[in-house]
């Protein structure tokens, strides 16, 4: 029996993957220099691997990295008006509120940035428990923070099921030895999972929870 349900954020919870890609698209069709895409791609899940800002600091080296960045940060908040959880985040949450199923966070972002979107979100409130980079040594896709919500809720993997959107996330579940529901996004639905992910969804739309936890607990067994 499925425990505890534990969500991805970047992407899956909220889709800001692409919303701050499309903020460094901008950023970058602002300044004609091509944005390397590829290497955003490879850190979807993770942390950072390469300087998002680099290859326009080169190109102009007179604009200070400080200059940019609020640039940037002003083109994501205009992008973020009016936008919400992807779809059928909140109908999952409350779903798993009302079966007594706890409800964990499992993020390679810092503390400070997922309280910020959760709070703007209003969905904050329904977490029982939330990890991220700042409470481990290695994020995704390491199995670091998936484990430490099983030790936080002393369960086993099989007792958990995890969401996630991007092949560096299934991967940090799969390696954790927790059950895998993949619901890749815009950003991330053309690259390529593990086979080991117990199932794919388009959208959560596509199945009720019980559902999924239904199909879940069969793998499991």
């Amino acid at each position: 029996m499925v425990k505890v349900i534990i969500f991805d954020f970047d992407g899956l919870v909220f889709d800001t993957e692409t919303y701050d890609l499309e903020a460094f698209q901008e950023l970058y069709i602002k300044y004609n220099v091509d944005f390397p895409i590829e290497d955003w791609i490879d850190s979807i899940g993770s942390s950072l691997r390469f300087d998002p800002y680099e290859r326009l600091l080169s190109s102009y080296p007179e604009i200070s990295r400080d200059n940019i960045r609020i640039e940037r940060s002003n083109l994501y908040e205009k992008i973020l008006e009016g936008k919400s959880p992807r779809e059928g985040v909140v109908d999952y949450l409350e779903r798993a509120f009302q079966l007594g199923i706890k409800i964990a966070l499992a993020s390679s972002s810092s503390r400070s940035w997922i309280d910020y979107h959760m709070n703007k979100l209003d969905v904050i409130s329904f977490f029982d428990f939330i990890c991220t980079s700042d409470d481990v040594e290695n994020v995704k896709p390491e199995p670091d923070l998936y484990q430490k919500v099983l030790s936080y809720f002393e369960i086993s993997p099989k007792e958990a099921v995890v969401f996630e959107d991007s092949p560096n996330g299934s991967l940090a579940s799969i390696r954790a030895e927790i059950p895998c529901v993949i619901v890749p996004n815009e950003a991330t639905k053309l690259l390529k999972f593990d086979e080991r992910v117990v199932l794919r969804l388009n959208s959560k739309k596509d199945m009720t929870l019980d559902e999924v936890l239904d199909i879940v607990s069969v793998s499991t067994t």
